[in-house]
């Protein structure tokens, strides 16, 4: 089986490519799913983790999982980290997780992609669409090992940026950085945000988006919002420079 977990379409893509190269069942991460996983990893012989690099670690609700599920020390354990920058230390910390319930990891890959952070500080952003004809040929590799259940190690390390991104005055003003905000004058009330958030971290009031306080940070919501109705950090992405996976439709990622 394959979890992964995705805001824009990234993590997601990695996911379904290698499960159709595995013939593995590919489940979203989302904390509906929490108990089905956890019976399904009861008896599964191997498990992938699919997740993209937030802060230099991995998303909080993968954090989360892992410190809760209940896993088998029998299985084959691997991960695929995608990421637009650094890698930072999200193997190691995979790696360090597995190991406190007696799993683990095997294999571990870095995915490099296009990053989906650049349009919130940036205007006018020409992404390098090359970067995703690359991952697919690094993932039909890893699909490979992964049926060969490779050993490989080499990719999983603790990383300088990782080190000084877990600082928590660093986290603070990464996370102050990429907060979302509401902006009711331009929120037409689709719900399609509502519908992307991994966390449930949005609703609809009166007709009008609502940000609560449990945001993972993907950026699902101002990546694929139509009409400029939520901000991050104050500034609202033109339409022409978001960013989300092009082969990913939004409804793919819905989680409600």
């Amino acid at each position: 089986m394959i979890i992964y977990f995705s805001g824009t379409g990234n993590s997601y893509a990695v996911a379904r490519e290698l499960g159709a190269l595995t013939q593995d069942q590919v489940i979203p991460l989302d904390k509906k799913n929490w108990e089905a996983i956890g019976l399904l990893l009861q008896s599964a012989k191997s498990v992938g983790l699919v997740f993209p690099v937030y802060f230099g670690d991995v998303p909080k609700p993968v954090l989360k999982f892992l410190k809760k599920a209940t896993l088998s020390p029998q299985a084959y354990y691997y991960a695929a980290a995608t990421c637009g920058s650094t890698q930072g230390s999200a193997l190691y910390r995979v790696q360090e997780l597995l190991g406190a319930k007696g799993c683990k990891l095997s294999y571990g890959r870095v995915v490099p992609m296009i990053a989906n952070s650049t349009s919130t500080w940036k205007v006018g952003v020409t992404y390098d669409y090359s970067k995703l004809e690359k991952a697919k040929q690094l993932v039909e590799a890893m699909g490979q090992d992964i049926l060969a259940r490779k050993v490989d190690l080499s990719q999983v390390k603790k990383s300088l940026a990782g080190t000084l991104m877990a600082i928590p005055l660093v986290r603070k003003l990464g996370k102050k950085r990429f907060a979302i905000s509401a902006r009711p004058k331009d929120c037409v009330g689709c719900g399609l945000c509502v519908r992307l958030c991994p966390m449930g971290n949005l609703s609809l009031k009166d007709g009008k988006v609502k940000v609560h306080d449990h945001c993972a940070y993907c950026m699902a919501c101002v990546q694929f919002c139509p009409h400029g109705g939520i901000a991050v950090h104050g500034h609202v992405i033109a339409k022409a420079d978001q960013y989300h996976h092009p082969e990913v439709q939004a409804q793919e990622l819905f989680h409600r």
